[in-house]
């Protein structure tokens, strides 16, 4: 059985369209299938729209708080009971046609099965943050996916195996993506052609990808720890050097520099120390977060499926 999770956050327009056309990929499939939409704390009508386009076959969940798409996600995976599991969007754009070639890799041992765009349709500036953060990432190790171009992915087939390996994963801040790439297992990929938004405005903003970014760095990184070391050891070689500098520029009967080039190495190094300690408080506030061991989310509310109803 294949589980398809939806997460979505006011897409009421779209949601009863994406749950049809995932139910009809898995019909033509040949798989038996439940469709899971999870509502991210909508102030629409996301989730009675989900449950009924097919009350009997598809179950929506309600998170108590907007948690992020990601949070959804996670949500997702762990109502899940299929054998595999397929997270896709609901707005429209991921194309569930892609889904039996995903099968059909999975089948043949792939654990993981990215849908990978063949052409990111974006802004440039979006499409060149994606190229430069994914190189980025790749160069430093943190997490790998094979030879899949995590910066043309967007949705994914994950095996029983992986949803449970993510599931035992409990940390607070991370991305999702990270998590999937980060865990191993063989992974694979299908080309699909990325579709326009059904209706209204993606949610899916540059502050948003800033977000992702800096948890996955932070996630599964030491990286700004080691740049914070490596600046300061650079900063006191530096001092030191000028230093060394104005021995000599004294002894050969010069002027030694006033005031002014003073005040630009004070700011100079005060900002440098302002953000190595703010890097350091980013890190001691997620452990502080992961110590609390709050959950990720709370469900609210449970519409639909075998026994719907009900919070």
């Amino acid at each position: 059985m294949i589980s398809a999770v939806i997460p979505a956050y006011n897409e009421a327009d779209n949601v009863g369209s994406a749950v049809r056309e995932v139910r009809t990929a898995l019909e033509r499939a040949g798989v038996e299938g439940e469709v899971i939409v999870v509502d991210d704390h909508s102030t629409d009508d996301t989730l009675r729209r989900a449950v009924a386009a097919e009350p009997d076959r598809v179950r929506g969940i309600r998170l108590s708080r907007r948690s992020g798409s990601h949070a959804a996600l996670r949500a997702g995976l762990a109502e899940a009971r299929g054998d595999a599991v397929l997270c896709l969007s609901a707005d429209g754009q991921d194309d569930p046609e892609a889904l039996p070639e995903m099968i059909e890799k999975w089948r043949g041992g792939a654990k993981v099965v990215w849908a990978v765009r063949r052409r990111r349709n974006e802004p440039a500036g979006q499409k060149l943050f994606a190229l430069l953060f994914y190189r980025l990432i790749r160069w430093m190790g943190m997490g790998s996916a094979g030879d899949v171009d995590l910066a043309r992915a967007d949705f994914y087939l994950l095996d029983r195996s992986v949803a449970d390996a993510v599931n035992a994963c409990s940390e607070r801040n991370t991305s999702l993506f990270g998590l999937i790439a980060w865990v191993g297992f063989r992974q694979d990929s299908v080309t699909y052609d990325r579709r326009p938004r059904r209706s209204g405005a993606s949610k899916w903003t540059m502050r948003s990808r800033l977000n992702l970014a800096w948890d996955w760095v932070i996630g599964f990184s030491g990286l700004p720890l080691r740049l914070i070391t490596m600046t300061g050891l650079a900063t006191a070689a530096v001092g030191f050097l000028y230093a060394v500098f104005l021995v000599f520029y004294t002894l050969a009967g010069h002027v030694r520099p006033g005031f002014a080039e003073q005040t630009v190495l004070l700011l100079l190094l005060s900002g440098l120390q302002l953000t190595m300690l703010g890097i350091m408080g980013e890190y001691l506030w997620r452990n502080i977060e992961e110590s609390r061991r709050r959950p990720l989310y709370f469900i609210e509310d449970r519409l639909g499926g075998a026994g719907g109803g009900g919070p």
